[in-house]
């Protein structure tokens, strides 16, 4: 990952734009990381992959009974007893 001065990226924004196209830029500020300048493409794979963490004491009862009463479709299912299931895993799954 690159680092350069605040002063620095200012003054050739075209150079640090070609190597955030390639590898995130770490832009700093009297010597403290203050901005990250990222490509576009990473910028909207870090937002896709984004999940809001909610206390489940902040859910709307109707959410959180939505989330209690819901169902693991047989599909998805798996035995934790299964030989196929890592060690980490056993144990996690319905079975």
């Amino acid at each position: 990952m690159s680092q350069a001065a605040a002063t620095e990226v200012a003054k050739n924004f075209g150079e640090w734009h070609e190597k955030a196209m390639r590898e995130p830029v770490v832009i700093t500020k009297h010597g403290r990381e203050s901005a990250v300048l990222i490509s576009a493409d990473t910028f909207h794979k870090l937002l896709d992959g984004y999940r809001e963490i909610v206390p489940v004491a902040d859910l709307e009862a109707a959410v959180a009974d939505s989330i209690i009463n819901s169902e693991i479709p047989e599909e998805y299912r798996w035995d934790s007893t299964d030989d196929d299931v890592p060690d980490a895993r056993r144990g996690m799954g319905l079975g």
